[in-house]
């Protein structure tokens, strides 16, 4: 395959080509003349200058059929590049798909088991809880049928600060 300049201007490169502004003011200034009083010579200089031109443009036509086929060759290769890109990234939309719903059934065991221990943790302190209460009462009962009473007030400074925690910890536990 030929390397052409794809970008190349071609009416610029006309437009300043010298023989072509020189035959094409003698054109001119013949051509308003007459066919009669052209010289002879200038028909053959003018048809020789026709052919270059023709030779030219088909010249031009060539290096432009050259560059289309390099522009066609280069969009194929582009399409062929961005197809592939796009399986790439099909495939990789994919994994993170995968991967997401992994770590979202990852999440949801988690949040599984973290519910069931705070659940469990519930229920141990609300029966400590219920015990600490009948603890209460059983000691409440003690004193009204005991006389020693600095035993039995300790013992109530004790178990009102367990049910104090108790209360506390069920309260902390709920987020309140």
């Amino acid at each position: 395959m030929k390397a052409i300049d794809m970008f190349a201007n071609v009416v610029g490169q006309v437009m300043e080509d010298g023989h072509v502004q020189k035959y094409g003011a003698i054109l001119l200034t013949r051509g308003v003349s007459g066919l009669g009083k052209l010289n002879p010579t200038v028909v053959w200089v003018d048809a020789t200058v026709a052919v270059i031109e023709a030779a030219g443009s088909y010249f031009r036509y060539c290096a432009a059929r050259e560059v289309t086929e390099q522009l066609r060759e280069y969009n194929r290769m582009l399409e062929a590049t961005l197809a592939q890109d796009l399986q790439l990234g099909e495939l990789e939309i994919k994994a993170i798909g995968k991967e997401r719903k992994g770590r979202l059934a990852h999440i949801e065991r988690t949040l599984g088991t973290t519910r069931r221990q705070i659940l469990l943790s519930q229920k141990k302190v609300r029966k400590q809880l219920s015990l600490l209460k009948h603890m209460h009462t059983l000691l409440q009962e003690e004193r009204l049928q005991s006389g020693s009473f600095q035993e039995l007030i300790g013992l109530q400074v004790c178990l009102d600060s367990c049910i104090d925690a108790t209360l506390a910890l069920l309260l902390n536990s709920n987020g309140e």
